[in-house]
């Protein structure tokens, strides 16, 4: 095991063949490991090696603009991208290599691309399953490769039948290095997640790669005195580690150098801070008033976040477990710079078997967001526009969880509506969006309402002014909000005429109500 000086990332450069199938840690700014990427461009741009490089990794690390994965992003360093997420906030690099046809783009769901890990490790072809059928992974619809121009020169997944059903099968990646982040390594190499806020797949990474004879590569924050780390806080044992490259001003996060409250070292409860009353906060609590207690729930972004907020001000958050796809379980989830953890979590899964814990089914509620829904109630995230941001993990969420809750505008592109507080309570559309996101086709799907039927799954499409649910023919407009004129406000602004329930109703009166819902009472008695 080579240990490193710090400050010599162009090191590592030297440890990765050209051609080499590279797995890459990270989620985001956590476990970021900032100064091996920023070693291997140096080295790259210095002397043009390693070169050809096919990067796996199933998130993208970084945040900011020029930090991450944004790093490896240059011709002639990397020829394929194999991830769940090809852009997100201001990392953007690597998604426009793939926009301007220079390199080749393969996309996998999260989970699945976190399970092959495990799978590679352990010598397996790959994984047979259900999640991704019927979207655009599945191969009869491009098979996650239809990104660009760029002919694919590997297959990641092909469709075959065991006992008259129908799966998708997962190939492994052939990982030829891991670069992993760790908090401590001791001189054997040991390293120690003590200080991250999340597992991910340290272990994984580094088995698979020297499954194949690979090389192990590691940045750390701090170098410990040997036998300090007890072997329950040893993460990755030394002997599958190659090379540590100290980085001793690593922070936890860009957001702050440590927090303890992420790792759950301390058990904090955040505050609930009051939401002032909008229309996107009477959405979120049409939302909250859909949950009950003592259930497993997962948020996306947008207005789901605000539902973890409503319920957070109601004092209920605790009849609640959140779980968060890159493995914190319990507490509460956080935002941009350190999302993916939780504060006050109450147990970190590794991502590979919080995955485990979703495709078996486990998950109760899953709220998100979504860019593009149909007649049929097929759902859109991951491509729109210009933006090419990846499915993430809702694939693998929302083709498992018993519950799915859509919180999406009904347009947008300008859209303005007005709060209308008792006694006269409900909305009013001030200015009407430009764009529908109610559309009669999707550019691509990535949630499939037929298999959520087959399975029996609830969905619920909850709009800022109207609630629908999915029936095996298609959308039903069930709810709307008072004020609102569902042929004018609601149809009208729609790509297609949904089903209306003859019991129409209109939302209930206490999203509307100034101070709380009464969640608390509610549930006491549920």
């Amino acid at each position: 095991m080579r240990m490193l000086e710090p400050g010599q990332g162009e090191a590592l450069a030297a440890l990765i063949p050209d051609g080499a199938t590279v797995a890459v840690a990270g989620n985001g700014s956590l476990l970021l490991a900032e100064e091996a990427l920023a070693g291997i461009e140096r080295a790259f741009l210095a002397s043009g090696h390693p070169r050809d490089l096919t990067l796996y990794y199933p998130v993208l690390s970084g945040t900011r603009a020029g930090t991450g994965i944004d790093h490896l992003a240059h011709p002639g360093l990397v020829r394929a991208v194999v991830t769940s997420t090809f852009n997100i906030w201001d990392i953007h690099l690597m998604a426009d290599l793939v926009r301007e046809d220079r390199i080749e783009a393969h996309c996998l769901p999260m989970g699945i691309a976190f399970q092959l890990l495990r799978a590679a490790a352990a010598g397996q072809p790959g994984i047979l399953t259900r999640i991704g059928l019927d979207t655009f992974l599945d191969p009869g619809a491009g098979g996650g490769t239809a990104f660009n121009r760029v002919p694919p020169t590997r297959t990641w997944v092909s469709r075959t039948r065991i006992d008259d059903q129908t799966y998708l099968f997962f190939r492994s990646p052939p990982v030829d290095v891991a670069i992993l982040r760790a908090w401590a390594a001791d001189p054997d190499g040991n390293l120690s997640l003590e200080g991250e806020p999340i597992r991910q797949a340290a272990l994984d990474m580094a088995l698979a790669a020297r499954a194949r004879r690979g090389r192990v590569l590691a940045q750390v924050r701090y170098v410990v005195r040997r036998g300090s780390l007890p072997p329950r806080r040893i993460d990755v044992p030394g002997f599958l580690v190659d090379a540590v490259l100290p980085s001793p001003g690593q922070p936890q996060s860009l957001a702050a150098d440590y927090d303890p409250a992420l790792t759950g070292e301390w058990a904090v409860e955040p505050p609930a801070r009051p939401v002032p009353l909008s229309p996107r906060k009477v959405m979120a609590r049409r939302v909250a008033l859909l949950l009950s207690p003592g259930r497993l729930v997962n948020l996306g972004f947008g207005v789901p976040t605000l539902v973890a907020e409503v319920l957070a001000e109601e004092g209920v958050a605790n009849a609640l477990t959140f779980s968060v796809e890159h493995g914190p379980v319990g507490g509460q989830p956080t935002g941009k710079e350190t999302f993916g953890a939780s504060v006050g979590p109450r147990f970190l899964f590794t991502a590979a078997d919080v995955f485990t814990l979703y495709h078996g089914q486990q998950l109760d509620w899953a709220i998100l967001s979504a860019a593009e829904v149909d007649a049929a109630g097929h759902a859109n995230v991951h491509r729109f526009a210009t933006a090419l941001p990846g499915p993430g993990g809702f694939i693998d969420i929302t083709a498992s969880a018993r519950r799915v809750v859509f919180a999406t505008a009904l347009t947008t592109g300008g859209t303005r509506l007005r709060l209308k507080t008792p006694p006269e309570a409900g909305l009013e559309v001030e200015q009407e969006g430009r764009i529908p996101k109610f559309v009669p086709r999707l550019a691509e799907r990535t949630f499939s309402a037929r298999e959520a039927l087959r399975r029996g799954a609830e969905v619920w499409y909850v709009t800022d002014r109207a609630t629908f649910r999915l029936t095996p023919d298609g959308l039903v407009l069930t709810e709307v909000a008072p004020g609102i004129d569902p042929a004018r406000d609601v149809i009208a602004r729609m790509g297609f005429r949904p089903r209306i329930d003859p019991g129409l109703r209109p939302w209930p009166q206490e999203v509307f109500r100034p101070g709380l819902l009464g969640l608390a009472a509610r549930w006491a008695h549920s």
